[in-house]
């Protein structure tokens, strides 16, 4: 069993993942066009997920902004019949980018991987926190 976010864009959703409950990993972009909640759902089952991180966006707290997520993780829990779950994404994609400028790659590479890795800030915020609850 694994758990993964997603980094919920107009154009791009990023994937993360995490096996292990407690590092999170980038996985993959999906375009934000067509059957996405399938496309979602698929991957979820792929990766055997019992948990799905949604993040939300600061800038949407307003009530018809928030609503947009809201039903999107609703869509995507009765097509999954997963654990879903909102949780802020505060500064997640500035987080990715200084975390991919870092680690040197080339600003091309970047635009195409910072959804990804922005997911992968979602989740693993979510995993710290969850650790510290548990503990």
């Amino acid at each position: 069993m694994s758990i993964i976010a997603i980094d919920y864009g107009g154009r791009r959703i990023g994937v993360a993942v995490s096996a292990s409950g407690t590092i999170a990993t980038p996985h993959s972009v999906v375009k934000n066009e067509g059957e996405i909640i399938d496309k979602l759902a698929r991957i979820a089952s792929e990766l055997d997920a019992e948990t799905i991180v949604v993040g939300i966006a600061r800038r949407a707290r307003s009530d018809s902004g928030e609503q947009k997520f809201r039903d999107f993780a609703e869509r995507l829990r009765q097509k999954t019949c997963r654990e879903v779950v909102l949780w802020d994404e505060a500064l997640s994609t500035s987080e990715a980018a200084r975390q991919l400028r870092e680690s040197g790659t080339k600003r091309r590479d970047a635009q195409r991987e910072i959804d990804m890795h922005a997911a992968a800030v979602i989740l693993q915020s979510y995993l710290d926190h969850e650790a510290r609850r548990a503990s």
